[in-house]
């Protein structure tokens, strides 16, 4: 998903970013995403030399109707650097949506505070983008409707699969 930022200086202002996805589209938090869900939102900025800037700022996911999934919770900012100059920000978003799943993900919404220096900003050239990434979720439409995590099921049907062939081999063995 490209992500262009606003034309702004950086004075500290506050400024809300949503995104929201078309066609359709969503993405789908399972029982098995189990709160691993992230999305990461790079945007670029013009060459500012290393530790000048700061953000802040929050964001949480919404529904089909704009609401919030989930309460928002705090953005993990991440300088961008080429050599010594910050030439963009990874903002890191890990909502909590524990009680919520499976949901179905159709925004994201951002309060982003900017650092306070004027002489720096967004920076031109190709846009930014945001990437998503957790242990298990859909993007959809076209997705199930849930994913539950297995709880050793697996290794139970294991043990008595091998069990099963072992007695065998001890009978197979003991009849000759």
């Amino acid at each position: 998903m490209d992500l262009w930022a606003p034309n702004v200086q950086f004075a500290g202002q506050n400024i809300d970013f949503n995104f929201s996805f078309e066609n359709g589209q969503f993405i789908r938090l399972f029982t098995a995403t189990n709160n691993s869900f992230q999305i990461d939102a790079f945007f670029r900025i013009n060459n500012a030399p290393l530790g000048a800037l700061n953000f802040g700022g929050s964001g949480f996911l919404t529904d089909n109707h704009g609401a919030e999934l989930g309460p928002a919770v705090t953005l993990v900012a991440l300088p961008v650097t080429l050599g010594f100059h910050q030439v963009g920000v990874d903002l890191l978003l890990r909502p909590l949506t524990s009680d919520l799943v499976p949901a179905d993900v159709n925004g994201i919404h951002l309060d982003l505070t900017l650092p306070n220096s004027p002489e720096f900003g967004f920076g031109d050239g190709p846009p930014g983008g945001v990437t998503f990434a957790g242990n298990v979720f859909g993007i959809g439409p076209g997705v199930p409707r849930d994913v539950v995590p297995d709880f050793g099921s697996t290794a139970l049907f294991l043990t008595i699969a091998l069990g099963g062939l072992i007695s065998m081999r001890a009978w197979v063995t003991s009849a000759r």
